[in-house]
């Protein structure tokens, strides 16, 4: 399905779905980042 023919409600669906994802994998990359930190700080 070309994005021409989506409706205005899939993609408002796929629009929230990958803002979720990118905040999921961004979440888990600060965590990664903060336990390198902590892991030094405590070495």
């Amino acid at each position: 399905m070309s994005p021409a023919q989506l409706s205005s409600d899939e993609v408002q669906a796929r629009r929230k779905s990958a803002r979720r994802t990118a905040l999921w994998v961004a979440g888990i990359a600060v965590l990664i980042y903060v336990g390198f930190i902590v892991a030094g700080v405590l070495r």
